[in-house]
């Protein structure tokens, strides 16, 4: 498994290489920063919602959409992405993500490199996961609205990860 999770960082890693198209540094730019920022709190509340068309419009629709979830699911494109989601959050009885205190790096005017901690209790499809992990995201600038790009929310302390058959 550790293998598979270099695999994927180094993949995002030359994804935000090759995006960032070898510029000289990160952007300041406060008022970028505040709307990534506000719109990774209102795809934190979508997701809380586990609602599929509250979610879509964080994403692109582009075919590179890359999005890597705690469970280990990984899908490539935005159908995909949504096919996951509509198939998945119906399943979904409680769900509590804390995204803690992102940082947000502008790579460019128009891509934001962001990274934080989270906490996430989940109830799906009979089982119960509860853990810490880490999450890394970039989002991009379309036509004024931020989108996700790229993602990868993973546990930190797999044995803080628990997954318990809940009663019926």
């Amino acid at each position: 498994m550790p293998r598979r999770i270099d695999l994927i960082t180094g993949t995002l890693l030359a994804l935000t290489l090759v995006a960032c198209g070898g510029g000289s540094g990160p952007v300041q730019d406060r008022v970028s920063e505040a709307n990534v920022r506000a719109r990774i709190q209102g795809w934190v509340k979508a997701w809380n919602a586990h609602n599929a068309d509250s979610l879509a419009p964080f994403y692109t629709r582009k075919d590179y959409l890359t999005v890597v979830w705690p469970t280990g699911a990984r899908t490539q494109g935005w159908t995909q992405e949504s096919q996951l989601q509509r198939s998945f959050l119906p399943t979904v009885t409680m769900t509590n993500l804390a995204a803690q205190a992102p940082d947000v790096v502008l790579m460019r005017k128009d891509l934001a490199l962001v990274t934080f901690p989270f906490t996430l209790d989940l109830s799906a499809g009979g089982s119960r996961q509860i853990g810490p992990g880490e999450g890394t995201m970039l989002w991009q600038n379309e036509g004024g609205a931020w989108r996700i790009v790229a993602a990868h929310l993973t546990y930190t302390r797999a044995v803080e990860a628990q997954v318990t058959q809940q009663r019926r």
